[in-house]
């Protein structure tokens, strides 16, 4: 008789215990953030041979004989986290995360690097973003980058010029470079500095049938094809009346070579059938299509009087360097028909010339306060000077002139309204700017630390196309009026109409954040504004089972998890992040019950064991007495 039962029920005892370990360090952590349930796994002991088996032998006509083996009881084999998701709750807190799918958050003590995925983080009263035991979450900051654009007249500036500077602030978040990684930190009392406007888009309608009245609006009606050399094509020119076309007279973008006929009501017209030849030609830096003004001898649309009414009037704030809010009226005029030969072979015979205005403060629509338009060179302002050359976009030597919004006959738009000219690839159509001038300066750029800057802004009308491949995204050139009757005639009533969106902003102070499912912090300001402000960064390894658990929700990577791989919520096989919510524990209480009931069967029938082993020793003392 030996003790091998009794050392065998021991390790019952012993692994039964362990697993009752287990279970109940599951029960308590079945409300933990992130927790995952751990199981466990037994093998037996090495077992006692006391008797070899052998084979059989055929020779005594004997068969085989097993092996004589007696166990030494169990161990526990192993004991593994279930990496199973938790429920995903809302909890409506804006810092809280949750993990949906692979994937941990970084959290840094000091030297100590840690994995987590409980996502219950917080801002400290610096503004580093801490998770509940005020370990520093790890991922990219946004910071302000500026970029400056320099841009002069596009001829040789005059001496001691100074050159226009066009600076751009913004907050710029880098999430390509790992590198980068370090605490996130968010200022509570932050604010984004302004944004000078950029852009202007600009969408709606330019009816079609709206009554022509540019040709006695001074502005001219030209048309020159993309072919080099004159073109031989019927087509009629006219300028306004009392607009000398003498030899050499320079006209906006245009120099009229020689003097053309003038008909009897004082306008000068080439007439339809003319050959574009010298002599009776347009020529030198005509761009594709161009309404261009008049000199000094001319007088514009809204000089009339009484003035010209345009088509359509849009006014619309903008913002420039400093934040201050500008003014900026666009009126548009639908000029002479252009035929079925312009733009391109299906264009139609619609066209408007634009002009902007500079309009802050109540300032009048007039010369002194236009900004740009069509026949423009960009960067005059008012009546152009003669050496006035305009401003070059940053590209030294190139000119750029806005130009007509024609439509094909779809409505579809066929230009963008600008055009390049000398310097750049003549008659490419190109997106228009205006220059607004600083508050309260002169017509020119002050040194850009003095004061706000100049703002250029550029006039997206929309993707112009050839018939059928047209868009209509911006501007279309439908036939929208309607006819009513006003003083007993059956009138038609234009509609023309257009929503302008623009893209900048003053200042503004952070009033709140947000996770998106990338694990970006947006941040919304009281501008109305809403830009990223920082991303956490994520980390996965080749086998979640073998990383060490640290406490308080923290792992560490071992020998057997694999080291870290850094990535993106989202990005290769990472999860994404719920924000405004935690993941709960993954334990079942169900099955942990069960369990327990399991394993304290197997711990008080080892006991048994135990005490059925220690009455057979007392049994054995007695039969010496």
């Amino acid at each position: 008789m030996g003790l091998r039962d009794m050392y065998s029920a021991i390790s019952g005892l012993e692994a039964n215990s362990t697993w009752l370990d287990v279970i109940g360090n599951n029960i308590s952590n079945s409300n933990t953030t992130a927790y995952k349930a751990s199981s466990v796994s037994f093998a037996d002991s090495f077992s006692q041979t006391l008797a070899s088996g052998t084979g059989d032998d055929s020779n005594s006509e004997l068969g085989g004989v097993d092996p004589e083996q007696v166990g030494s009881g169990t161990r526990v084999q192993a004991i593994t986290a279930n990496w199973t998701e938790g429920t995903i709750s809302s909890t409506g807190v804006a810092t809280d995360v949750a993990i949906n799918g692979n994937g941990f958050l970084i959290s840094k003590q000091g030297s100590d690097t840690y994995l987590t995925r409980a996502g219950n983080l917080t801002f400290d009263s610096t503004g580093n973003l801490v998770d509940a035991n005020g370990g520093l979450i790890q991922g990219y900051t946004a910071a302000i980058q500026q970029t400056v654009t320099t841009i002069e007249a596009a001829g040789a500036p005059a001496a001691g010029d100074p050159a226009l500077k066009i600076t751009k602030s913004a907050y710029v978040l880098n999430d390509l470079d790992t590198s980068a990684i370090s605490n996130i930190n968010i200022n509570p009392n932050m604010t984004i500095p302004p944004a000078a406007t950029t852009t202007m888009t600009f969408t709606g309608n330019l009816d079609a049938a709206q009554q022509v009245n540019g040709a006695t609006g001074g502005v001219l009606q030209q048309y020159t094809p993309a072919a080099a050399g004159p073109p031989a094509v019927a087509a009629t020119f006219i300028l306004p009346t009392g607009l000398t076309a003498a030899s050499g007279a320079a006209n906006g973008a245009v120099t009229y070579a020689a003097q053309l006929t003038q008909n009897a009501n004082g306008e000068f017209v080439q007439t339809v059938g003319d050959s574009l030849s010298t002599g009776k030609s347009l020529v030198t830096g005509a761009v594709n299509l161009d309404v261009v003004k008049a000199d000094d001898t001319g007088t514009y649309a809204w000089e009339q009087q009484p003035p010209v009414t345009p088509a359509l009037t849009s006014q619309e704030t903008v913002y420039d360097s400093n934040g201050d809010a500008r003014t900026v009226t666009i009126q548009m005029y639908q000029v002479n028909d252009i035929g079925g030969a312009g733009i391109n072979a299906t264009s139609s015979q619609t066209a408007y010339a634009w002009y902007a205005f500079d309009t802050t403060g109540g300032a009048a629509v007039s010369t002194a306060t236009l900004v740009g338009g069509t026949g423009i060179l960009e960067g005059q302002i008012g009546a152009a000077a003669a050496a006035d050359q305009g401003y070059d976009r940053g590209v030294v030597g190139n000119q750029y002139a806005g130009d007509l919004i024609v439509f094909n006959t779809d409505g579809s738009l066929a230009s963008t309204g600008g055009a390049g000219v000398a310097g750049a690839v003549a008659g490419d159509q190109t997106t228009p700017d205006i220059y607004l001038p600083p508050l309260n300066a002169p017509d020119v750029s002050p040194i850009p630390t003095i004061g706000s800057e100049i703002t250029q802004v550029s006039l997206n009308f929309g993707t112009a196309g050839k018939l059928g491949t047209g868009e209509r995204n911006g501007l279309t050139g439908d036939a929208e009026g309607t006819y009513q009757t006003i003083n007993g005639v059956n009138t038609y009533v234009p509609d023309s109409h257009a929503t302008v969106t623009q893209n900048g902003y003053a200042d503004g102070t952070l009033s709140g954040i947000a996770f998106d499912s990338t694990g970006t912090i947006n941040g919304t300001f009281t501008n109305g504004q809403t830009i990223a402000l920082a991303q956490v960064a994520m980390a996965t390894v080749e086998n979640e089972g073998g990383l060490n658990t640290v406490g308080t929700n923290y792992y560490s990577t071992s020998v057997n998890s694999g080291a870290e791989t850094i990535g993106l919520a989202g990005q290769n096989g990472i999860g994404t992040i719920d924000g405004g919510s935690l993941e709960g524990s993954n334990v079942d209480l169900t099955v942990e019950l069960s369990n327990m009931i399991i394993a304290q069967r197997g711990f008080e029938t080892n006991a048994r064991v135990i005490t059925v082993e220690n009455q057979n020793l007392q049994t054995l003392a007695q039969l010496g007495q």
